[in-house]
Formats: structure tokens, sequence, C-alpha cells
């Protein structure tokens, strides 16, 4: 459930991260290997479509915001699926705090896959590993509360944000006004949900504070959306 297969725009997405001026970067964290026995992309069996799929989130970003991921301290991503993302970062930078927060039983193979793939990785808030995963509103609440305003910390949410209650939003809004760097991905409508207003709130709030704050349509995928963030 948290694996794109061989899809079509895969492949321009891909070719995008081929013909980028930062392409060594790009060929690079895509790399696949055997963990898990993943779906090699039958146009391309070095990788797989959901890592071409992650680092193409990353390249957009990067696009927009110019910045370079290696000058992140610390990254919260909001439901990790299976730790690829954290895994590809970590190629670029081996020096991030990293947290992940999802359920219990989704860091339990978080912690498998970034664990066979080497990575200094947790599940225990106080401790000093690298990675760290929760699953647990107070444990999340106290990691942005540390945060420090003027260290360049990045919020990750890819397709994840956008699939809880609206209710459940308003409640961690601390994280919006604590964090300046935001990456999310996001559908225009999810079950009942309308995602397209609260994010074009969160584009207003984010403008409002002083940051850049912008909403991108995907190419590739309709009712898609990123909002990107930075200060």
């Amino acid at each position: 459930m948290f694996f794109i297969h061989n899809r079509l725009f895969i492949l321009f997405q891909l070719l995008e991260l081929l013909f980028d001026k930062n392409y060594k970067i790009w060929k690079n964290i895509i790399k696949e290997d055997s963990i898990g026995n993943p779906v090699k992309y039958f146009l391309y069996p070095k990788s797989s479509g959901n890592k071409i799929h992650q680092a193409y989130h990353l390249k957009k970003f990067v696009d927009s915001s110019k910045l370079n991921f290696k000058k992140f301290k610390n990254i919260i991503e909001f439901g990790g699926g299976y730790g690829v993302m954290a895994k590809m970062l970590f190629k670029i930078n081996k020096n991030y705090r990293y947290y992940i927060f999802d359920t219990p039983e989704v860091n339990l193979l978080q912690y498998y896959y970034l664990k066979r793939s080497g990575l200094d990785v947790g599940l225990n808030l106080n401790s000093k590993k690298k990675i760290i995963l929760i699953n647990n509103y107070p444990d999340l609440k106290k990691i942005i509360h540390i945060l420090k305003k003027n260290d360049k910390n990045l919020f990750i949410a890819n397709f994840s944000f956008s699939e809880i209650p609206i209710s459940l939003r308003k409640k961690l809004n601390f994280i919006f006004k604590k964090i300046d760097y935001q990456i999310i991905s996001y559908q225009k409508k999810f079950e009942e949900i309308d995602n397209e207003i609260y994010f074009k709130n969160l584009n207003k709030f984010n403008n409002n504070v002083g940051r850049f704050s912008n909403i991108i349509k995907m190419f590739h995928k309709k009712n898609n959306y990123y909002l990107f963030c930075w200060k």
C-alpha cells in the first residue's frame, strides 16, 4: 500500500530527474536495492517507481525554493511510508536529526527497513539515534517544542496530512506555527474532505507570517498538488 509500481507517469518524473542539473544527486538517491524485494521500474530497472516518485517530490521543492537539503538540521516526516524518504535524504546528508510520526505498526515496518539499510534508527524519543520513530501526540508536540526557531527545520507530509480529519489537523496547528520549511503533497479531495480549502488557508497563513509559500499543481497527476514553503 506504500509502493507505486509500473505507472506511466513515473517515466516523465524519471526523465525530469535524469535531465536535471542535479542529476548526479537524483541518480544516486533513486538507486534501488533488494531490501523488501521491491518491484523495479520496468523502464529503468536500476530504480523503482516508488523511489523515483519520492525523489521527484524533493526535486520540485528544490526547483521552487533553490534550497540545498544539506542545510537542514531537523526533519519531521508525518506519515513516512516504509521509510524510503528518510533513506534517500540520508544519502544527501548523514547529519540530520530525523523524526517520523506514524502509527505503531508502521513504525515497526520503518524500523525493519531502515535498520536493514544500515541506518541509525530507534523507537525511543530519548535515544541519541539519528532517526527516531514516534507514534503519539505528546511526543510529536515535545519534538516541535524543542526545535530552535533559527535552525532550518523541515516538515514533510506526502499524501498523509491530507488524509486525516480536519479536527485532528486543527490540533496539529502548532507544527506550522513553528516550522518554516514545508514539503506537502495532497489530493484535491479525500473522501468527503475538501483539501483545496484547507491548504489554501495554510498557504495564506504561511505568507502572512513572512514565509514564501506556493501551491503548485502536479503536472503528471490530475487533482494533485504541492504546497512548498520556505523562509
